[in-house]
């Protein structure tokens, strides 16, 4: 049996391939304003952050007032033509689907907008999978500080000891959230982070492929 009886999976770059979709909203986005968009590479270096740090970072000029309608003015093109760009990484379902069969308990906390999270999950057909699905509300405290884990993750599995969560993720901001709260991590080194951030905080294992979990979940 696994160590582990609960599992937290990110959701960009970990369950799901949705770097094109950032992309052209992010570009769509900028367009709209008529400011020049910054380049796919430097939108990638961003993924894992929320939207409104995300805008600081990459118009630092922006202004305070803005950002709530650049927010909501990317939100309208992912929900008419971003979430038309966005799959599952191969062996996802199945991985999933292992994970239950060995009697795990399995969750998302996505720094994306909670009800896209939500809506994609049902597009992909993974939502039944989760006990749990956690993304920004407007009163979360986003990753990678660890309040989530502790008001609302923890008080859901009480009888869980913290050796026996493991959280999954591809960016630096996972992995300082799992060390944040004291669990082990597991770096998904086939998604969106920057290689050696993500090994600067030394996870408790790193994979190529999510089918890779296979090893853990089993174990």
């Amino acid at each position: 049996m696994s160590k582990y009886k609960l599992i937290i999976f990110d959701f960009d770059g970990t369950l799901a391939i949705t770097h094109k979709a950032i992309i052209f909203c992010f570009t769509k986005t900028f367009e709209n304003f008529n400011i020049t968009p910054p380049g796919a590479d430097t939108i990638i270096g961003t993924i894992g952050l929320n939207l409104p740090n995300t805008f600081k970072l990459l118009h630092p000029a922006i202004e305070e007032s803005a950002i709530p309608e650049w927010v909501e003015t990317y939100r309208s093109y992912y929900r008419t033509e971003g979430e038309k760009q966005v799959d599952l990484f191969p062996g996802t379902k199945q991985l999933l689907q292992l994970a239950r069969q060995s009697g795990l308990s399995l969750g998302i906390f996505s720094n994306k907008q909670v009800t896209f999270v939500n809506f994609l999950l049902e597009k992909l057909r993974i939502h039944g999978f989760f006990d749990l699905i956690l993304g920004d509300n407007g009163q979360i405290i986003p990753k990678p500080n660890p309040a989530v884990f502790h008001s609302i993750i923890k008080p859901l599995f009480p009888e869980l000891d913290n050796s026996q969560v493991l959280m999954v993720g591809d960016t630096a901001v996972d992995l300082l959230f799992a060390k944040n709260a004291g669990i082990d991590a597991c770096w998904a080194a086939y998604g969106y982070g920057d290689r050696a951030e993500c090994l600067a905080l030394e996870p408790t294992f790193a994979i190529k492929d999510i089918s890779e979990l296979a090893a853990l979940v089993q174990t």
